[in-house]
């Protein structure tokens, strides 16, 4: 899945690296946060570290996703005192398989499902790169997914949620995003603990991959240390196709 959802605005370029304003999160953080895209290149030389090493004087949050083979750039941000929190993993398939056909309810969501998501999004993660960050507080974390959940509904991020019911009650849900050349993205999923293990994760997936538009293959990303969600989407055909090192950045408090 991606990050979370990001501000469009302007970049602040720096050569080869660019510091972007997430207004998004900060809203949510209660404090100013930027994103740091690119890759650093030698001939930015002390430039490039000015102006990163003056962004992180400041009080605020910051954070980057870099591939894991781009070194160079990794050793930058950490001289600069960014310090990795995860490692994300993108996975793919063009076929699903082992979804299965009978088991739950799985629907398109409706906007009467809003409220019950929200709460979901809010219970439903660990692993996230927020919530293994100690630095932020877990029920920071929590909002932050419930906030993005919440984003589909107002018609913010997402084509497509999907629900999972049991007992008339709805248990799980799945975000997703149509990307380009027919890439459908998974953005979110979850399901509450006590309703895991009963296939539900893999009915919503399959349910996706039949129903929201006509996907020539299925994206998702998820964290090296889920290792349950690893071996679901192992099990369902998909495969690893890139891994980035995700690095954080706390300024000084106010």
């Amino acid at each position: 899945m991606s990050d979370q959802p990001s501000d469009v605005s302007v970049p602040h370029s720096v050569r080869g690296l660019s510091i972007v304003p997430d207004a998004w999160l900060a809203t949510i953080m209660n404090r100013d946060v930027h994103r740091i895209t690119g890759v650093w290149e030698e001939q930015e030389g002390i430039t490039t570290l000015q102006e990163l090493r003056q962004l992180t004087l400041r009080p605020g949050f910051a954070y980057a996703k870099i591939a894991t083979q781009e070194v160079r750039t990794s050793h930058q941000l950490e001289e600069c005192g960014f310090r990795i929190v995860d490692t994300a993993l993108t996975l793919e398939t063009p076929r699903l398989r082992h979804v299965g056909t009978a088991g739950p309810l799985v629907r398109l969501a409706t906007s009467n499902d809003a409220p019950r998501v929200v709460d979901i999004a809010r219970q439903s993660f660990r692993y996230s790169r927020f919530h293994v960050d100690p630095d932020i507080p877990l029920s920071l974390a929590d909002e932050i997914k419930a906030r993005w959940a919440g984003n589909f509904f107002s018609r913010q991020r997402g084509d497509y949620m999907v629900v999972a019911e049991h007992d008339g009650r709805v248990v799980g849900f799945l975000q997703l995003i149509a990307a380009a050349e027919q890439v459908l993205m998974i953005d979110l999923v979850a399901v509450l603990p006590d309703f895991r293990g009963l296939g539900l994760a893999a009915a919503m997936i399959g349910f996706a991959s039949m129903t929201c538009g006509h996907p020539r293959m299925v994206r998702v990303g998820t964290q090296s240390a889920n290792l349950p969600s690893l071996a679901l989407y192992y099990k369902l055909g998909f495969q690893v196709v890139s891994s980035s090192h995700i690095f954080h950045h706390h300024g000084p408090s106010r």
